[in-house]
This record gives C-alpha cells, sequence and structure tokens, in this order.
C-alpha cells in the first residue's frame, strides 16, 4: 500500500520557501530579514563549529547603482544555546558601519579596482563583531574580538572588479583564539522551486521527485556572515567535544536581528533630558529570527508570524506548540494529494524540529527534550564521506536536522517528514530541486560566489530530470 501512495505521489511538486518573506512585517524589512542558517562540521576544520547565516532575501546581482548592504542601523545576532532551554548562553554581534568616499560620484567602485586598499572603491562596509556571554538571557559579558573588518563587497562585474575573489580572500580573518569570520555577498544557497509552490501549490509537468523543478533562487544574492567557532568557545563546559556521546556534545543554533523600538530614517540627533519614553525609544528590539527552515513559513499560522518573530524559542512550546502537533500543511497535503498524512498528535515533529533525536541531537541534563525552535547539532558526529542530501531520513546523521548543511535538501525532508516518514507512512515527496544552482567550495566560506551583476540571470536554472527517487534514498 505505501508503495501505491509513494507511486501516485511521485509527481507531486511541492516546495517551501526558507524564510524569505516569511511574515508580514519583514516583507517590508528586508535588510533586517533572516534568510537561512546552517550549522555543521566542516570536513576541513573536524573541531570547530561553523555557522552560516544569511539575511535580505532576492537580491538581484544587476540591481545598481545602490547595491545590497548590511544595514548600519540594525544588529546581526548569531546565537548559541548549550544547555538547551531556548536561552541564548553565547551571542555574536555583527555592527556595521558604510563609508562613501567620493560622494559628489555615483559609482559604487571605477573601473578596475583592485582590492580594499584601491582608492577606486568608493563605497567600503566594515564592522565590528562583539562575542557576549549570557546567563539567564542576560549579557554578562561582551568582548569586542574585531574591528574595522572589511565587508565583501558586492560582484559587480569584471569591468569594475577584474578580480573579485581578492576582495573575498581580504575579507576571510583568523582571529585570536582561532576563530575565522567572513561577512559579505555570496550565491543565495537555498534551491526550491518558489513558484509552483506560491501558485496555490500548482503542478509544474514532470516534477516531483523527479527533477525538472525551477530552482527561483538560482543566480540570486544573499548577505552572508560565516563563523567557525573552536568547539570549546561554544560548549557548556569550556572544552572540545570527545565523542557524540560526551555530556557538551549538542548546541543549539539560531539567528535573529534587533532594531530600535523606534527609528527615523536620516533624523537629526537630539538631545533629551531623562524620559521614560526617550529610553524606550532607544531600546533595541527583536524583528526577526531563525532557526530550523520553513517553521514560519507554513507551521506559524499567518496572524501569528510576526509574533513569532518577536518572540525566543524559550517560549515555543506555550505560544505554537498546537500549530505544530495539528500542522496545517499535512492536511493540504491530504486534501490536494491523498497521500495518507497523519493530521493530529504529532509528537513526531515536534521530537525532530524542536526536542532533538534521543542519543543524536537531544541536549544531555535537566533541559534535555525541552521543545524550542533551535538548529540542534551534535559536535561529536563526524562530517559524512558521502553525505545524502536527505540527512537522517537518509542514513546520514551528520545530517539534518542534526545540524543543517549546505548541501541538506531541506524542503523534501520536511514534506516527507510532515507526510508521516517517522511514523511509516513513507511517501517520496519533492519540489523536483535537488541541489543548488552553483556548487558549494569545500573550504571556508563554504558558501558559492556570487554571480556578477554584469552577468546577471536569476531563476534561470531547471533541474536536469531524473529517475524517482525512494523516500530516504540517496
Amino acid at each position: 500500500m505505501v508503495a501505491a501512495v509513494a507511486a501516485a505521489a511521485i509527481a507531486v511538486p511541492l516546495g517551501l520557501g526558507s524564510s524569505h518573506r516569511e511574515a508580514p512585517n519583514i516583507a517590508l524589512d528586508p535588510s533586517a530579514d533572516n534568510t537561512d542558517v546552517y550549522a555543521f562540521t566542516a570536513k576541513d576544520a573536524p573541531g570547530a563549529l561553523t555557522i552560516a547565516s544569511d539575511w535580505i532575501p532576492g537580491q538581484v546581482p544587476a540591481n545598481g547603482p545602490n547595491f545590497f548592504r548590511f544595514d548600519d542601523r540594525a544588529r546581526y545576532y548569531v546565537n548559541i544555546d548549550n544547555t538547551g532551554d531556548g536561552v541564548a548562553d553565547i551571542r555574536y554581534l555583527w555592527k556595521f558601519k558604510t563609508k562613501v568616499r567620493n560622494p559628489n560620484s555615483f559609482l559604487y567602485a571605477g573601473p578596475g579596482t583592485q582590492d580594499f586598499h584601491d582608492p577606486g572603491l568608493n563605497v567600503i562596509q566594515r564592522y565590528k563583531l562583539i562575542r557576549q556571554t549570557l546567563k539567564h538571557g542576560k549579557v554578562k559579558d561582551a568582548k569586542t574580538v574585531a574591528r574595522g573588518l572589511p565587508v565583501a563587497p558586492p560582484n559587480i562585474g569584471p569591468k569594475t572588479f577584474p578580480n573579485y575573489q581578492k576582495f573575498v580572500d581580504q575579507s576571510i580573518r583568523t582571529l585570536p583564539g582561532c576563530t575565522k569570520t567572513f561577512a559579505g555577498e555570496r550565491d543565495d544557497p537555498f534551491f526550491v522551486d518558489l513558484g509552483a509552490t506560491f501558485d496555490a501549490i500548482n503542478v509544474r509537468a514532470g516534477t516531483g521527485n523527479q527533477g525538472q523543478g525551477k530552482d527561483d533562487l538560482s543566480g540570486y544574492w544573499t548577505s552572508a556572515t560565516v563563523l567557525q567557532i573552536p568547539e570549546r568557545l561554544v560548549t557548556k563546559n569550556g572544552k572540545a567535544v570527545s565523542g557524540s556521546d560526551s555530556a557538551n556534545a549538542v548546541v543549539g543554533v539560531w539567528s535573529s536581528t534587533d532594531r530600535r523600538r523606534l527609528q527615523v530614517t536620516n533624523a537629526r540627533p537630539v538631545r533629551h533630558h531623562g524620559g521614560k519614553a526617550h529610553r524606550r525609544s532607544r531600546r533595541f528590539v527583536q524583528v526577526s529570527r531563525l532557526g530550523n527552515p520553513l517553521v514560519n513559513e507554513v507551521v506559524i499560522p499567518l496572524g501569528q508570524k510576526d509574533r513569532f518573530n518577536r518572540t525566543t524559542p524559550d517560549d515555543d512550546a506555550a505560544n505554537y506548540g498546537k500549530f505544530v502537533t495539528k500542522p496545517e500543511l499535512a492536511a493540504i497535503l491530504n486534501a490536494l494529494f491523498g497521500v495518507n498524512a497523519p493530521e493530529t498528535n504529532r509528537t513526531d515533529i515536534v521530537q525532530a524540529l524542536l526536542q532533538g533525536i534521543p542519543n543524536l541531537n537531544q541536549h544531555s541534563g535537566p533541559n534535555a527534550g525541552t521543545p524550542v525552535d533551535t538548529l540542534k547539532i551534535n559536535l561529536g558526529v563526524p562530517p559524512t564521506k558521502t553525505p545524502s542530501r536527505f540527512g537522517v531520513i537518509g542514513g546520514d546523521n551528520a545530517g539534518f536536522p542534526n545540524g543543517r548543511r549546505l548541501t541538506d535538501d531541506v524542503v523534501d525532508i520536511e514534506l516527507q517528514v510532515i507526510a508521516g516518514f517517522l511514523v511509516g507512512n513513507q511517501v517520496p515527496l519533492g519540489d523536483g530541486v535537488d541541489k543548488n544552482d552553483k556548487p558549494f567550495l569545500s573550504h571556508f566560506p563554504y558558501e558559492a560566489a556570487p554571480g556578477s551583476g554584469f552577468d546577471s540571470s536569476p531563476s534561470q536554472r531547471f533541474e536536469p530530470a531524473h529517475p524517482p527517487t525512494p523516500p530516504g534514498g540517496p
């Protein structure tokens, strides 16, 4: 019976956007929008946690003369929870500052600009990186670990930047304590057929689990921060992880963005003398967050999406638990395609995404099994020599939801989990897009280089046709 259902579902093309314009308010504030976060152990850095966080969705490379960049007025965070309570124990904060050297020119950079030292580079953005340690959610210590580091500029084109890679190389820095850092434009690493999905879950001929899906994010840019942090700097006991069963092996990761409560563009600073209202206006508040992919898109209902972006993982069970145990998407899959997905009491989804899988990526200690939306990774699990794009359901315990690698096909994984893979209903759902339009790098910063504005051709890639892949297959 499972085989019959699977055969009927092979041609179902389903895809989901991963925090690209996922909530009403953040869709109006793209420079603060978290698009994706990845947490993995890289093959070339087995003793470190690598975190790649992306912001600002849908960047068309040719969109000049004011190209995309991090917002100097926002605060960008990567949060690390090493106890499992959904509260950050360590945070890394980026503060950006942009300088225009010649305001009388419309050019971002002149022809033949070689590197950051070239006076032809008219716009340059730099950042300060701050490491914070917290206790019960309050900052106890903050240390600036780097300042004045350059952000890799947009890849405008070969006439402007004849050696763009030189900017990337100069943007990669190793800090005291052996932490690596990078910030700048990269190719958007998420791959998905968005057009078919949001056209009322339309059917693109020949797609599903047989390829031929359209990667609607191919050729677009994203603004990325990438950190590679030695394990001892993120674990709860300050030591490296000795194995997958170590008490300090699991950490939870998510990214977030803060803005001032009251913000007026280009306003002149005004001196005030005290006053509660003024003090409140100066406070920063969270406007976006992202842990597991697709949670805010297809689990949280429209009326709760902005609230989700304002709240923190420790409140997830109370605020949103009912939407996980009775997911609307399961009912939609059944209504449209008859895949026999369980519609209620979905504790399997809660465990896979929010609690962690026992003996794999569930936290140890008193908070074990606490349901929080963080990307949980067991740092003691070594990288896989031949990764499966299906991650854990494909027999590859180094992949999603044990962290998230760039190559993990989270769309197909989560569709199959929602359909009931973990409770025996193994339906090979997919969006027909199995990999990124550009190969990822085997070295830091791992995300592919952005294509140039001169050669811009976004959303042109279609996945080649291929035989259907069985559930959890390679």
